[in-house]
């Protein structure tokens, strides 16, 4: 059973933190009409609505100070992504170039492949003529070295004239003549050979060379690339995230505007216009749930200042105006939900929360008596039930010590 009760206990408070967090979140923008909101003595942290006009002035020029700054950040950070901008194209240019003498020298590798292909054709066509060449000689020498170098003169004897001789003569040179010439064919055929296949090796070793050292400076560059998208992505993120810094602190003082000019406006009313002269009517036929002062609070479960009164009634009852005077505030304010204020001169103000509707305008008049609104459960409430206070220059007051 104890540690039933703790657990409950423990999901209680961890509830409440989450609530209170939320609520601080959400009712922000209703502290300027709510001083206590953010308090437990009745006005935001003892301050009085002068005060907390100086504070918002204050607030305003500090966001402005930080806007003027953001702006100056984002104008640096824009000219150094232009940079890496820049950067980042000459390094996609230069890949290009790489790229494309990559695919030259890749095609120009294809064409000495092609050319190295016809090379070897024609050694092997050579390298074929040689051969029958040197069968030739071959076939000479062995029939020179079978018959003896007698057969030569025999043949040169065998003449029957000296005309005869002269021709069998010259025939024999012009035949050794043509034998020394297929040896030194043979020879510079060899020679060419050799000189071909030379080149060739010398050709395909300085397209590798030439392909490896390209392919060496793609990878380079794509590193480089890499470094600089990586730098440029990391400038643009900090570009973006300033721009929404500095977005945010427009809204910011937007809104510190609109609240300075709110309170400003709230307080010029506090200053005409004479006391009702009688006590408030009930604002709403409803019962009593909760009173002025120290309370838990039903939601956050914990001990903290109620600046009013809370009236339950069914959602949709009728809400009627205090008094007569101005309506100088509408609106959706945070926790309160729904909620009007009437000024009713004289430095007093009735402020109305949780409606369910609207049903007045901001400068319109009002009778005692008559309707601005319907009960509803808006904001931070645990059901339909009105919440009432008196303020008297902008303090709230015990709203039972002003009603009938």
């Amino acid at each position: 059973m104890i540690r039933f009760l703790n657990s409950k206990k423990t999901t209680f408070t961890v509830k409440a933190i989450i609530y209170i967090l939320v609520f601080i979140l959400l009712l922000a923008p209703a502290v300027f009409l709510n001083p206590n909101a953010g308090s437990s003595t009745g006005v935001l942290y003892g301050q009085s609505l002068d005060e907390e006009l100086e504070q918002v002035k204050k607030d305003r020029e500090e966001t402005q100070k930080k806007i003027e700054e953001v702006k100056k950040q984002e104008s640096a950070y824009l000219s150094e992504v232009k940079e890496v901008e820049t950067d980042l194209l000459s390094s996609l240019s230069q890949l290009d170039g790489l790229n494309d003498k990559l695919s030259e020298a890749k095609s120009d590798m294809d064409k000495t492949t092609v050319d190295l292909v016809l090379k070897e054709q024609e050694l092997k066509d050579i390298e074929d003529e040689l051969n029958e060449k040197a069968e030739i000689l071959n076939s000479r020498v062995a029939t020179i070295y079978k018959n003896g170098d007698g057969n030569i003169l025999q043949i040169l004897l065998k003449a029957e004239d000296f005309l005869e001789f002269v021709s069998r003569f010259k025939l024999m040179s012009l035949i050794a003549q043509k034998d020394a010439d297929i040896i030194k064919e043979i020879k510079d055929k060899k020679t060419a050979n050799l000189n071909i296949k030379k080149g060739i090796l010398d050709l395909r070793e300085k397209q590798k060379q030439r392909q490896e050292e390209i392919a060496q400076l793609v990878t380079q560059a794509e590193k480089k690339q890499g470094e600089i998208e990586e730098i440029y992505n990391e400038k643009n993120s900090l570009l973006s995230k300033t721009r929404a810094s500095k977005n945010s602190l427009i809204a910011m003082e937007k809104d510190l505007e609109i609240k300075e000019a709110q309170i400003t406006r709230i307080l010029e009313s506090y200053k005409y216009g004479n006391a009702p002269g009688s006590k408030f009517m009930w604002p709403v036929a409803g019962r009593l749930r909760s009173g002025f002062g120290y309370r838990i609070h039903p939601i956050f479960g914990y001990r903290r200042f109620h600046s009013g009164i809370d009236l339950a009634a069914p959602s949709g009852t009728l809400i009627y105006s205090a008094d007569g005077g101005e309506i100088i505030h509408t609106g959706y304010d945070g926790g309160y939900g729904y909620s009007i204020m009437v000024y009713h001169g004289g430095g007093f103000a009735t402020w109305y929360a949780h409606l369910s509707r609207i049903l007045v305008n901001v400068g319109q008049r009002v009778e005692r008596g008559e309707v601005i609104g319907l009960v509803g459960s808006t904001g931070w409430s645990t059901g339909p039930h009105l919440h009432f206070e008196v303020r008297i220059n902008g303090a709230a007051q015990d709203p039972l010590a002003y009603l009938q």
